[in-house]
């Protein structure tokens, strides 16, 4: 029975229903609004890089660079009027899962326990170390700025591993992690730093399917060694540098040339004897006949000490920023060597390359380089065989890629890292796999 209404003498029917109609469309058309918002901020890192490839095809790389320059200082407004307003967090610095592996209690602050090998053994001279004793935890890390310190700021953890040779190798030479907060405008931003016995680990860069080899057409493999995954000597992964396009980078992976080197630029380099060093490439570093591998990116973050003195240039420095750094607020990560011989991997969460640059030298690092930016391509997963397969999990949470994206058809190229001496004997007797 349809509805009647008599209002200053009209007479209206069926309004309740058509009401209720236009309520319920406002009510869905509501709901798919609020859907889609959830989804654009869940996913906005992966459209935003989609976004900026299909950019760079149709208006150019500088003038997507502009655009980015926008977003970016936009973002970076958003994030600190946020934090003004509501408060927050500091961005997830040790994953949920890198702290189940932690100890209970704080590492000890340096002692007379024996220490890691000299700056020249990490440089790749000397064998790992055989002290008898775990190695002792840095320094605590004072604050760079004046706050309330969050429950282990600046407190330096151990992280050990399970399963083939982890179990000894981290009881020996633990995995020592912590966070700092680099800059006091944004309290949020965060480094978080894992430190290894430099002496003790080896290094082996890895192409991708598709990059850095586009300038010469030599694709890599993307993935970790299937012999490597079998052997139980397998710590952690971690992401390698910007795309070849962005800077001309070079690499060379097990003698081959993927991308042609250049003079003047930060490189990772990794040796026949298992070592690795850090430096410029034709200052500190070049063609060697031990040379195994190497990958450039961008020039030294911290050289000999000193943060470069173009820690707020632009153009190809930092990831292709078309003026400044400064204002280029997003994960980024980095690699470094400090004088008493570890091995430092850095993730940070909104920073620019000046607060990475000072929360590694805060950490002391001596010599240090940038990798890739942004939370799609930032990433370190540590690894574990505690059962029948290998299962790994991310330093930060705010690392969401999957760990065993390492395994197999990486499109960008990365680093993995072994127990020196030890990555090419399959000792396990679990066959390998990954978490049912």
């Amino acid at each position: 029975m349809q509805s009647t209404n008599v209002r200053r003498g009209v007479i209206t029917v069926g309004q309740g229903p058509r009401r209720y109609r236009r309520a319920r469309r406002i009510a869905i058309a509501a709901a798919v609004a609020f859907l889609m918002l959830a989804a654009a901020l869940h996913w906005r890192n992966a459209l935003a890089v989609r976004g900026s490839d299909l950019s760079r095809s149709v208006i150019g790389a500088d003038n997507t660079v502009r655009l980015e320059a926008i977003y970016f200082r936009l973002n970076d407004r958003f994030k600190r009027l946020k934090y003004s307003v509501f408060g927050g967090g500091t961005g997830n610095p040790i994953s949920t899962a890198a702290q189940r592996h932690t100890a209970a209690s704080a590492a000890a602050s340096t002692s007379a326990a024996p220490r890691h090998a000299s700056a020249a053994s990490a440089a790749g001279t000397a064998a790992a170390p055989t002290a008898a004793v775990p190695d002792a935890a840095p320094a605590p890390i004072a604050p760079i700025y004046p706050h309330t310190l969050s429950q282990g700021e600046g407190t330096w953890t151990k992280i050990q591993l399970a399963g083939g040779l982890r179990t000894p190798y981290t009881t020996q030479h633990p995995i020592y992690t912590t966070f700092i907060r680099p800059d006091p405008q944004r309290p949020y931003a965060t480094v978080t730093l894992a430190e290894f016995s430099a002496a003790s680990i080896s290094l082996h860069p890895v192409a991708g399917t598709s990059e850095p080899g586009v300038s010469t057409g030599i694709s890599g493999t993307g993935a970790i060694p299937s012999n490597v995954l079998d052997s139980g000597a397998l710590l952690a992964a971690f992401n390698g540098g910007f795309r070849w396009q962005d800077g001309h980078y070079g690499m060379i992976v097990d003698g081959k040339t993927v991308a042609p080197m250049a003079d003047g630029l930060a490189t990772l380099a990794t040796y026949r004897d298992g070592s690795f060093r850090i430096g410029t490439w034709g200052k500190d570093l070049g063609p060697s006949p031990d040379l195994v591998s190497a990958r450039q990116n961008a020039i030294l973050l911290i050289d000999h000490g000193a943060i470069s003195s173009r820690i707020d240039a632009g153009g190809r420095t930092w990831g292709f920023i078309w003026y400044t750094s400064r204002n280029f607020f997003t994960t980024r990560s980095a690699i470094g060597v400090t004088a008493d011989g570890r091995f430092v991997f850095a993730g940070g969460y909104e920073t620019n390359a000046r607060t990475l640059a000072t929360a590694l030298r805060r950490a002391g690092v001596q010599t240090a380089m940038q990798l890739d930016v942004n939370k799609p391509y930032t990433q370190m997963a540590l690894y574990e065989a505690p059962h029948s397969y290998i299962q790994g999990f991310n330093l930060t949470d705010w690392m969401h890629q999957s760990p065993e994206g390492f395994f197999a058809g990486r499109a960008r190229d990365f680093v993995y890292m072994t127990i020196r001496g030890q990555a090419q004997a399959a000792t396990t007797a679990s066959p390998r796999g990954t978490a049912p």
